[in-house]
């Protein structure tokens, strides 16, 4: 027999660290460098360097962070995960922790915090948007149902055709608002600082800078941008920093909102006048 030219080398997989999701929509992950806290309303961004020890008991997670001697550390928490994803997250986070060659004396002094207020009203007003499209489609099935039954099955056809694709195109259009604050405004009423670069970190270019509440904050861009690079952010999120040179305009932003509300209105309106003709 011929002996195969393949060898199967057995290789040492790394399991990946679990994401935990616990009660009252609080996520915790781990991303390398630094713990993720995201709960209802605020996101912490603990780097390793502030954490003592995380403690995993059960369906509860506890970070405690590093406090200076004599002082009662802060404790962040996650309840109701799973028992084995809760371990594991445990483990992988002290296992790293060994690995810090500078801890802080006060962890605290290191979280960053940043409120999801906008983000969560973005989400509300999308959510009525997609309730307004569903409660759209009703109306014009329920129409079509109507005009079926008076004897214009034809008609009825052309109701259902010119709301599906009014509804669709009003649908991309709206989709496409920015909510909360347009991002052309970061042109007049955002902070520009430049960011320098800090390395090659777990697979990201990172650039540091600092925002004017005095916290350290990083971007990290798909490739390298050189030694430094101009960033402009709203100064209540600076969490949100884009290049400079490619914030878009106010025209740029509108056009595919006109592109598609406009033919959508123009259909939605030549519907009812259908639908009232008949």
């Amino acid at each position: 027999m011929t002996a195969s030219p393949f060898t199967i080398t057995p290789m040492s997989i790394t399991p990946s660290v679990p994401v935990l999701h616990g009660r009252k929509n609080t996520e915790l992950r781990f991303d390398g460098s630094a713990l993720l806290l995201r709960q209802a309303h605020k996101e912490h961004h603990i780097p390793l360097a502030a954490v003592a020890r995380v403690h995993g008991e059960r369906r509860t997670v506890e970070v405690v962070l590093r406090a200076p001697d004599g002082s009662r550390p802060v404790v962040h928490r996650i309840e109701d995960v799973g028992e084995s994803a809760a371990t594991a997250f445990a483990g992988a986070v002290n296992t790293a922790l060994a690995d810090v060659s500078d801890p802080a004396a006060d962890g605290s002094a290191l979280v960053r915090v940043r409120t999801l207020d906008s983000e969560n009203a973005r989400a509300r007003k999308r959510r009525w948007v997609w309730l307004g499209a569903l409660a759209f489609v009703l109306v014009h099935v329920v129409e079509g149902m109507l005009v079926t039954a008076a004897g214009s099955p034809d008609l009825s056809i052309l109701i259902g055709l010119g709301g599906f694709c009014s509804g669709a195109l009003l649908l991309t259009a709206t989709s496409l608002m920015p909510f909360g604050k347009p991002q052309w405004r970061l042109h007049k009423d955002g902070v520009t600082v430049v960011a320098r670069y800090e390395g090659h970190i777990d697979g990201m270019y990172v650039y540091n800078f600092t925002a004017l509440d005095g916290r350290p904050y990083a971007y990290a861009p798909y490739d390298y941008r050189g030694e430094q690079v101009e960033l402009v952010y709203d100064a209540a999120d600076p969490f949100n920093g884009v290049e400079r040179q490619f914030v878009l305009g106010r025209g740029t932003l509108l056009f595919p909102m006109l592109l598609f509300g406009v033919p959508g209105l123009l259909i939605f309106l030549g519907t009812l006048t259908l639908l009232f003709a008949a």
